[in-house]
């Protein structure tokens, strides 16, 4: 148990190099400007699919320390050990998210990387030295919706990080039920977010189907957007 303990420790702090608390833990300051958003909320709710790490490149972490909670999800069985560990007040389930039900197949380099996936083509883009293969559980964010959510809290921001996977997991939850405040997510066109494009994502399935449920885009970095579900 010592020996476990241990190893945590050393993928949460030492191997990361988070010694001390940082005003940012998100790659590309999201948690940032989630933080100015919900400035006055000192409690809420937050789905994080994709959540990685609890501390290192997560965008709901600043939440968290503030009061927070939420249900995590990821396709790493190491990474769900993480949060159960340190962040005990959130709903951590080993799973993968998409629009059906059943096993897929992980595609993967290291048992906890932020680039492991459930797609083949993007883990060839990612991993060009290789990666090994696993199986793991997929189900609906609308069946753990039904099981964990209490139907009168609100959604405050659904958090999608799955490597190409993006639009399956939007697929998988019904709207009409649930209605995030925000949804962050990443937007990968690999032909052409390289090139001298920077509104490459406007042609984008993800982009569309954002706008077709009422929901604008108020922040960008690079490939990871911030949309708000507009109020009437």
């Amino acid at each position: 148990m010592i020996i476990k303990y241990i190893r945590y420790l050393y993928y949460l702090f030492y191997r990361t190099k988070i010694y001390y608390p940082k005003k940012s833990y998100s790659l590309l300051g999201e948690d940032i400007f989630l933080k100015k958003y919900f400035n006055k909320k000192k409690k809420g709710f937050y789905i994080d699919v994709g959540c990685y790490h609890p501390i290192w490149g997560n965008n709901t972490y600043l939440l968290y320390k503030k009061g927070w909670n939420g249900i995590n999800f990821d396709i790493s069985k190491f990474s769900i050990e993480l949060f159960n560990f340190y962040r005990k007040r959130d709903k951590n389930i080993w799973s993968g998210i998409s629009n059906k039900k059943g096993y897929r197949k992980i595609f993967f380099r290291r048992k906890i990387n932020m680039l492991n996936t459930l797609n083949k083509k993007i883990a060839k883009i990612h991993f060009k030295k290789g990666f090994r293969t696993g199986k793991v559980k997929v189900n609906t964010l609308n069946y753990f919706l039904k099981k964990f959510y209490k139907i009168n809290k609100k959604i405050e921001l659904l958090k999608i990080d799955v490597e190409g996977e993006e639009l399956n997991v939007l697929k998988s939850i019904n709207f009409k039920n649930y209605k995030p405040t925000l949804i962050s997510i990443e937007i990968h066109n690999q032909k052409s977010m390289y090139e001298d494009n920077s509104n490459y994502f406007k042609t984008d399935k993800i982009y569309k189907y954002l706008t077709v449920l009422n929901y604008k885009l108020i922040w960008r970095n690079q490939y990871s957007f911030i949309f708000e579900k507009k109020k009437y």
